[in-house]
C-alpha cells in the first residue's frame, strides 16, 4: 500500500542515527581538548628556539578553537545532508538525482571530518604527546 507524499513522515534511517552519535562523540572529544593534557608542553617542545613562546601558545590555542569549530560544522553538515536526502521520496529522475547529490555531499562531509581529525592529530601530536 502506498502512502501519499504529503502524509509521509521521515523515517529513522540508520545513517542519520550514526551521524548524530558521531557528532555526540566528537563533541565529547572536543570538550576534553582532544585528549591534550598540556598544550604549553607541546608548544615548548616544538618551538625550543623560538623567542616568543607566548605568541606560539596563542597560535596553537587559536588552532585548537578553529579545529573544534570546523569539526562541529562538518558534523552538523553531515547530519543535515543525510536528513535532506532522506526527506526526498523520488518520483522522478530529477528527485532521484537530488537525493543522490545530498548523499554524495554526506560522503564528502565524512572525508572532511577524517581529514580534519588527521590534521588535529598532526598539529597537536595526539597519541605521542599525551603518552609522555
Amino acid at each position: 500500500m502506498s502512502i501519499i507524499v504529503s502524509r509521509r513522515k521521515e523515517s529513522k534511517w540508520e545513517p542519520i542515527i550514526y551521524s548524530e552519535k558521531l557528532h555526540d562523540e566528537i563533541l565529547d572529544l572536543m570538550q576534553r581538548d582532544f585528549g591534550i593534557k598540556d598544550l604549553k608542553k607541546i608548544v615548548r617542545r616544538r618551538h625550543k628556539e623560538s623567542a616568543d613562546i607566548e605568541e606560539e601558545f596563542q597560535r596553537y590555542g587559536y588552532l585548537l578553537i578553529s579545529s573544534k569549530k570546523r569539526l562541529d560544522d562538518l558534523c552538523s553538515l553531515l547530519t543535515s545532508n543525510l536528513r535532506s536526502a532522506n526527506s526526498i521520496y523520488p518520483t522522478s529522475m530529477h528527485e532521484y538525482e537530488q537525493r543522490r547529490d545530498f548523499l554524495n555531499f554526506a560522503i564528502v562531509n565524512c572525508e572532511q571530518i577524517v581529514k580534519e581529525l588527521q590534521h588535529v592529530v598532526g598539529i597537536f601530536e595526539i597519541g605521542r604527546a599525551s603518552c609522555r
